[in-house]
């Protein structure tokens, strides 16, 4: 997914694999893929050899949108989002249409639209255009269209239908989302708003567009497939189509492991789950009293519960690698608490310490695992923010936390903005995630007392509630929070390498408060394998925060 190199010793092969063998749940026969077989065609004036966006990098470009697109598809992204085992395939090798000059690059007028429909009649087909200012009528900014059927259940019988996506949706990072949301519109799926993550939403977050789906609309985005028998399974699904248990084994990946009901890399994203406080269906104003375990790879999420009995609220979280105990703080209106939790069922299971700071309050954390495997040298590190909204770094001893000594000032306020906090242990760096742009700061605490933050340039993912954790196995940052008011949540994967993130993700709606990485769970012992007329849609982005100046809107 981030184009790291993985290294292996050949005898570490042997391991893994005796590794994968002895603790995965053998994979189960999956549900079947239901397919949908598109032809694709790139207008000749998209071609730009100079600027390096020649046929073959479309090409790519194309693939890597159709295999997001059906994550979006296959996997949840939060309790009201059905699995749907369904998928997009391109069939053949993407090749141009049009001639240079001939307008077709930018769908203004209906002779345009028809013309492109007509193009092909030998099967459904997908178009690349540069923009779009037409589809059923004068749609300014839109940046995809799609035909719908009369929609009889039966989609093999519709057989030349189109779709335009846009070259804009490409560089907003959202064309994965845009061409499963057009081909929902061939599918004979309305657009719907029911819920903040729909992928069928009349108007979307730019770049976040989410892939939730109800049932029926699953339902119906499978029988408008285009191949009845397509030799696939959902391999992370049960027979009826439920996500199969984090950590069980499928076949699509080399030793590929289930995340959230999607097959993934062992060595990416699949093996790790992520643990947050949060308010779950809620928007802003929640109280953070449940814990909620998200999959890492594509954002499911479930609620595991209330932390305790009582009305605890944790601030912050950090996962401790070394002892593996993960750590929690509850802020309270006076001194705060650290408690250690259950990340498998979310219950406070002790309080270990108490920080005399009355008022103050922790509202970030992060384990910093030292310099050698051992617990000696571990720590926890906390921002703690002043009742005049001030901020300080502190660290907190685990083996005896009952005190956060001061390491140097944040230097901004107001410091109740900087909320998720992340310890890069391979670069000995800590990230603080804000709701501004740069969203991401760091700071090298070896420079404490003087280790007030900069701003990472190129960081655009501001989020406000932002909760931030640090893998050292994947070497990735993850990002939650909340935008438009507390109304979407999104969730990103960000490369500190690069400062790149492959997707925002719109989530099923909860609002987050602190973030910790836990190991995938051992799975349990092996289990036994068991045996009417046409419509024109137009997609388009509004803009999340103030990073792009334009609005869109969907028709």
């Amino acid at each position: 997914m981030n184009g790291r190199p993985t290294f292996f010793h050949p005898n570490a092969i042997a391991v893994l694999l005796l590794f994968a063998l002895a603790f995965a749940r053998p994979a189960l026969a999956g549900p079947d893929v239901d397919l949908h077989e598109l032809s694709w065609y790139v207008h000749v004036d998209v071609i730009d050899v100079g600027a390096g966006r020649d046929l073959a990098f479309w090409e790519a470009a194309i693939d890597a949108a159709v295999s997001s697109g059906n994550d979006l598809l296959e996997g949840p992204q939060g309790p009201v989002d059905a699995p749907c085992c369904t998928r997009i395939t391109r069939n053949v090798s993407v090749t141009t249409f049009g001639s240079t000059g001939d307008g077709l690059d930018v769908v203004d007028s209906l002779a345009d639209q028809n013309a492109i429909g007509a193009h092909s009649s030998t099967g459904s087909a997908a178009y690349l255009v540069d923009s779009i200012t037409y589809c059923g009528g004068s749609q300014p900014l839109a940046i995809g269209c799609a035909v719908r059927p009369g929609c009889d259940g039966d989609g093999s019988d519709d057989p030349d239908l189109w779709m335009i996506v846009t070259v804009e949706s490409y560089d907003d990072e959202i064309l994965a989302a845009v061409l499963a949301h057009e081909r929902g519109h061939n599918a004979c799926l309305q657009h719907d708003s029911a819920a903040e993550c729909q992928l069928m939403q009349s108007s979307v977050a730019s770049p976040g567009l989410g892939g939730c789906l109800l049932a029926s609309e699953c339902s119906d985005m499978q029988a408008g497939r285009t191949t009845t028998s397509s030799g696939l399974s959902c391999t992370c699904q049960d027979v009826s189509g439920t996500s199969e248990a984090d950590g069980t084994a499928c076949a699509e990946v080399a030793m590929g492991v289930c995340s959230g009901g999607l097959c993934g890399d062992p060595s990416g994203d699949a093996s790790v789950q992520l643990l947050t406080s949060a308010a779950p269906g809620v928007a802003a104003g929640g109280a953070f009293d449940d814990a909620v375990l998200v999959s890492a790879l594509k954002g499911e999420w479930s609620t595991l519960g209330a932390w305790s009995v009582g009305s605890d609220e944790i601030s912050a979280l950090a996962h401790a690698t070394d002892s593996n105990t993960t750590y929690g703080i509850v802020a309270t209106s006076g001194d705060d608490s650290v408690v250690t939790v259950d990340a498998s069922t979310g219950a406070i299971t002790a309080t270990v310490g108490a920080i005399a700071n009355g008022t103050d309050t922790i509202v970030g954390m992060a384990y910093d695992p030292g310099a050698t495997s051992a617990t000696s040298d571990d720590r926890l590190v906390v921002l703690e923010v002043t009742t005049s909204d001030t901020g300080e770094f502190r660290e907190i001893d685990p083996a005896s936390p009952n005190t956060a000594t001061f390491l140097g000032s944040l230097g901004f306020t107001p410091a109740s903005l900087f909320s998720g906090l992340a310890y890069d242990s391979v670069n000995d760096l800590l990230y603080i995630a804000t709701p501004f742009s740069p969203a991401i700061w760091q700071t090298d605490l070896s420079n404490c007392p003087a280790c007030s933050p900069s701003g990472v340039a190129g960081t655009p993912w501001f989020r406000s509630d932002a909760s931030l954790a640090y893998s050292a196995d994947t070497q990735m940052l993850y990002l939650m929070g909340t935008s438009f008011g507390g109304t979407r949540t999104f969730y990103n994967v960000i490369d500190p390498a690069t400062w790149t993130s492959v997707e925002t993700l719109s989530l099923d709606l909860f609002q987050p408060a602190g973030l910790a990485v836990l190991p995938a769970p051992s799975p349990p012992a092996p289990a036994v394998p068991s045996t009417n007329g046409f419509g024109l849609f137009a997609l388009a982005a509004l803009l999340l925060g103030s990073a792009r100046a334009y609005r869109r809107f969907m028709r």
